[in-house]
């Protein structure tokens, strides 16, 4: 009996290990207190909540230290720009499993429950109707300004988009001024895979600016981040 009972105990250790998805945790810095999140609720160090890349907002994630064995369930309201693999979550819930250190911590998590409903907001659909895939993501931290040049730059700004059509960069470069009285422009530049445009919002004198700008539009554009200008 004892032997059955141990056999079942390791069957059901195995299959919730197996279950679980392995991945990079850091903290949020303290300069996100007070900012909206891409939920659109305001940000707090003190309540159980994570950003991820993929995973809609309003999932449940239950994340397992697996050096401590302790665990949290966080909610995702807000958005790492489909950078998979990896969760910012807030000071309240790395105490929850002992995570102190600033560097990424390797962790195991898996999804405990989906939201009713999730999709674009109305103000992405309207920027973005009718036109073709966004074809740049940021490579990391989307407040780490991307260099595009070896040189000292002169502004910065927040790239919203990029596409191998002209028209495309064109038509939302209006719809930007029109809709969110930001202005925008588009610039070409060379890909592996031939010419393409962004478009990007600027430019800013200062960081602090363009990542204002950031912080106002990425509830509604969650794939947008700071470039540097020249």
């Amino acid at each position: 009996m004892k032997k059955l009972i141990f056999c079942c105990s390791l069957i059901l250790i195995t299959v919730f290990l197996f279950a679980q998805i392995e991945a990079n945790v850091v903290i949020y810095e303290e300069g996100f207190e007070g900012s909206t999140t891409a939920s659109g609720e305001l940000f707090s160090q003190d309540k159980l909540t994570a950003a991820h890349g993929t995973l809609a907002l309003g999932t449940q994630v239950e994340i397992m230290n697996i050096h401590s064995g302790k665990k949290v369930i966080v909610t995702i309201n807000d958005k790492l720009n489909d950078v998979d693999g990896l969760f910012w979550v807030t000071k309240a819930a790395a105490k929850e499993i002992d995570l102190e250190t600033k560097m990424p911590m390797k962790v195991l998590y898996n999804v405990v429950a989906e939201p009713a409903n999730s999709g674009p907001t109305e103000v992405y659909q309207t920027l973005f109707a009718s036109l073709s895939e966004n074809l740049e993501y940021p490579a990391g931290n989307p407040l780490t300004p991307l260099v595009t040049e070896d040189k000292e730059a002169q502004a910065y700004g927040v790239q919203v988009y990029s596409t191998a059509k002209r028209m495309d960069a064109v038509t939302l470069s209006r719809r930007i001024q029109q809709e969110i009285e930001y202005i925008s422009y588009f610039e070409k530049y060379k890909s592996e895979d031939g010419s393409r445009y962004r478009v990007i919002i600027g430019d800013f004198h200062t960081m602090d600016e363009a990542k204002d700008c950031y912080m106002k539009l990425r509830y509604d554009i969650p794939h947008i981040f700071l470039v540097e200008i020249y």
